[in-house]
């Protein structure tokens, strides 16, 4: 049964919030931050704490912390559950498929979360913190007052050019990296033997792949495979590969020379990537 205490208007403070997923890096690390501002809060996760639905039903604020994929078959568990009066916040990388498995089936309000850093993150202080719209306004109040207190930047989008951005900016990188690291391995790059001739610049792309290797398969694998946006980036960064390729067997140096001084003029109006730290010159 709803709580009558949260029938009033916001902003409600510090009300209690429940973490679907609370034992995972995320969950543990939205704990944390939402603890350090005073909340209490309680987890459930396969074999922790209370089941979903008995949290759900117990909690205003309920934040899922679950893999995309998993999302709608957790909504359809715990929709009739939720609170009508309540508020139902994800922090997945996507939003579009999130969003919709919400508000299919939760009674009360919803926003599309995603913070835009991981769980190594000390805070919340400087991140982007992703906010798309789903249902209702009584609840916007308290997440911009959290996270107003946290230090983070609130950037309202909506879910659609959310996932565009993310194509751009997560799945053609994670992907860019990945092709990377298979083409080294197929024509036989040896790291011990090869990396150290390689130069500093190189080598501060092979530290990035090395960095990538180090999380998690499976999450860069759902946010490629579950993001709409997703085909139409790689396919033009196959199609940008395939024209240089092209370009090189060809021994067309005019058309490598113009592409080269099209993205250095793109590059080049005096945008953001212009105060971007500079490569590691060579010795």
């Amino acid at each position: 049964m709803d709580d009558p205490s949260f029938s009033q208007d916001p902003p409600f403070t510090r009300p209690l919030v429940g973490i679907i997923g609370g034992q995972g890096r995320m969950g543990r690390w939205l704990k944390a931050r939402l603890e350090e501002d005073g909340h209490q809060v309680r987890v459930a996760d396969r074999g922790h704490g209370p089941p979903p639905c008995e949290l759900a039903a117990a909690c205003p604020v309920l934040i899922l912390a679950v893999p995309v994929p998993a999302v709608a078959q957790v909504m359809a568990a715990i929709g009739p559950f939720t609170r009508t009066d309540g508020l139902l916040l994800d922090i997945a990388s996507l939003k579009q498929a999130p969003l919709e498995a919400m508000l299919a089936h939760a009674r009360g309000e919803v926003i599309g979360g995603h913070p835009l850093c991981g769980p190594t993150a000390p805070s919340l202080a400087g991140q982007v913190f992703f906010v798309c719209p789903g249902r209702g306004s009584r609840w916007w109040a308290w997440l911009q007052a959290w996270l107003g207190r946290a230090g983070a930047q609130a950037v309202e989008i909506t879910a659609a050019s959310h996932d565009r951005l993310m194509a751009q900016v997560q799945t053609l990188r994670h992907m860019l990296l990945l092709g990377l690291g298979h083409t080294l391995r197929e024509v036989g790059f040896k790291p011990a033997r090869d990396l150290p001739l390689a130069g500093p610049w190189f080598g501060s792309l092979v530290g990035l792949l090395e960095h990538q290797g180090q999380q998690p398969a499976d999450l860069y694998a759902d946010l490629a495979l579950n993001n709409p946006a997703a085909p139409a980036m790689l396919a033009a960064l196959a199609q940008g590969l395939a024209r240089i390729a092209q370009m090189t067997a060809a021994g067309d140096r005019q058309g490598l020379v113009e592409m080269m001084d099209q993205v250095r003029d793109y590059l080049g109006g005096g945008g953001p990537a212009k105060n971007l730290p500079a490569p590691p010159q060579r010795p």
